[in-house]
């Protein structure tokens, strides 16, 4: 089923796709195909989204990585979707209309590492307090210190 399904991505994107573990197919895409990509995908049976998830590379020079997981649950096969992005332009549609329960994991994303979704409609403060706003706190580059808010001293 999942050889099927690469031979799909290759022939329809023109997509490279490896096996990722023995019941899931790791397949790399640039934004720009995504969401044909993953309208694709829901239509041959991945329709159950588990998440998304970003992962910070800067400190190595390569830029963040956006990493969906959807699941075809009649075949328990998964599909890993991943989107590498630059440090300097940190934006990717959405894919919260063709998958509606993964809109608050785009939000979650936004709030912690400030990669803009475009086009979903929730893209606010959900986890942080409103005073800290705009400071990522799951990016490598976030100094904890700097950004800690003032406690009260014991006396």
């Amino acid at each position: 089923m999942l050889e099927e399904i690469r031979e799909k991505v290759k022939s329809e994107f023109g997509l490279e796709s490896e096996a990722y573990d023995t019941n899931m197919l790791l397949i790399e895409c640039k934004k720009e195909q995504l969401r044909d990509l993953m309208k694709f995908l829901k239509s041959n049976g991945f329709n159950y989204p588990h998440t998304v998830s970003v992962v910070d590379y800067t400190p190595k020079g390569e830029g963040f990585q956006v990493n969906y997981i959807l699941e075809n649950l009649n075949d328990k096969k998964f599909v890993m979707v991943r989107v590498n992005l630059p440090e300097d332009n940190l934006s990717i549609p959405t894919v919260s209309d063709i998958f509606p329960p993964l809109q608050p994991h785009e939000r979650e994303a936004w709030e912690m590492f400030g990669v803009e979704f475009i086009g979903n409609p929730r893209l606010e403060v959900m986890l942080l307090p409103e005073w800290a706003e705009g400071w990522f706190p799951l990016r490598k580059s976030y100094d904890f210190k700097k950004h800690r808010k003032p406690s009260k001293e014991k006396k």
